[in-house]
């Protein structure tokens, strides 16, 4: 059995699906807190901007299950609760309770006892901010892990084939009748999508599921067009259901993450350059970093109420994409010095 070791295109593809997170929760907050300060065009391209990004946490989800499921990988289920689950259910209790700290200083002024215990309640109700979803996700997957484990183990290739076709359909394309007013009554004991990202990424590492670059590049344009098509059918002409086309459960989506993953997994990468000293730097940070940049957007965004729609949009949005991403590594990286904080971050 191997120990877990960083993978080189894993850790490039955290740093890139890290990166989208940050700008699609940037023109995202953007877009709800100054909806009507912006023109009907700024709105559109920020929600395309969004919309194009959605296939990050997908990715993550993917490197979790590629690397997870891995057969010559050693996990116990004492290493499933005490190094994986532990880990990220320390950090969504710290840090949801410090985000509701954060709240109530931003927004009473002053300390309130009853804040403290609210923020347990949101962390235990999944009411927290937003963005802390992927953590219960990721619990969620854990616990099952040994249970999705023993499907690869005992599977054949078809098999994983099988599983993920069913998925899809049932997942991503039959509730697409809902938009032409239709529900299907078909469906199978899966309430998520996220199963299967986990075993695409499994699927797409063993090449149980085969893409050359031609075809990733292909599926990968066909689902940023799907995506830019379903969002100006819904912001131009008020489609109905349409954003099916653009959320986690989108084939649109699955076929950019699907095809971002085999490109980056299949990169070759010089470990010897700065540049990747660089990488891997950031990716021993992306889980701390994806946790802590939300509290610059809300800062910014909300709390100093800079509206980066005003003038020179573009530059503003890069200024402020780069002062957010710097800003959360370089705390995430001081952090992680700190003994008890490094185990969860």
């Amino acid at each position: 059995m191997q120990s877990m070791k960083r993978v080189p295109n894993y850790s490039l593809l955290r740093v890139v699906s890290c990166i989208a997170i940050i700008i699609l929760h940037l023109f995202a907050s953007a877009n709800i807190l100054y909806t009507n300060a912006i023109t009907e065009s700024q709105k559109l391209v920020g929600n395309i901007i969004v919309n194009c990004m959605m296939w990050a946490v997908p990715c993550f989800v993917m490197i979790t299950g590629a690397l997870l499921l891995d057969q010559r990988r050693e996990i116990t289920y004492g290493k499933i609760f005490k190094k994986y689950i532990s880990r990220v259910l320390g950090a969504l209790i710290l840090f949801g309770e410090l985000f509701a700290i954060f709240d109530m200083f931003m927004d009473a002024k002053e300390f309130q006892i009853s804040k403290i215990f609210e923020g347990f309640y949101k962390v235990f109700t999944g009411t927290s901010w937003s963005h802390l979803w992927y953590l219960y996700l990721l619990i969620g997957l854990y616990l099952l892990l040994p249970f999705y484990r023993m499907i690869t183990k005992i599977s054949s290739k078809n098999d994983i084939r099988y599983l993920l076709l069913v998925y899809i359909l049932f997942i991503s394309v039959l509730p697409l009748t809902q938009i032409w007013g239709v529900k299907s009554g078909f469906y199978i004991h899966v309430s998520t999508i996220y199963p299967c990202y986990f075993f695409l990424g499994y699927a797409l590492t063993k090449n149980i599921v085969h893409l050359s670059n031609k075809n990733a590049g292909i599926i990968t344009v066909i689902g940023i067009i799907g995506v830019i098509t379903a969002t100006v059918a819904k912001i131009n002409y008020h489609i109905e259901n349409i954003e099916m086309l653009y959320g986690y459960s989108s084939i649109f989506v699955i076929f950019m993450a699907a095809g971002f993953f085999w490109y980056i997994k299949n990169l070759k990468i010089n470990t010897q350059s700065k540049l990747w000293k660089c990488i891997e730097c950031i990716d021993e940070c992306s889980f701390g970093i994806y946790i802590i940049h939300m509290v610059f957007v809300r800062l910014v965004l909300r709390y100093w109420q800079v509206n980066p729609y005003d003038g020179n949009s573009g530059a503003k949005f890069t200024g402020l994409f780069l002062i957010i991403f710097i800003v959360s590594f370089g705390i995430t990286w001081c952090l992680k010095k700190i003994p008890c904080i490094k185990k969860i971050l």
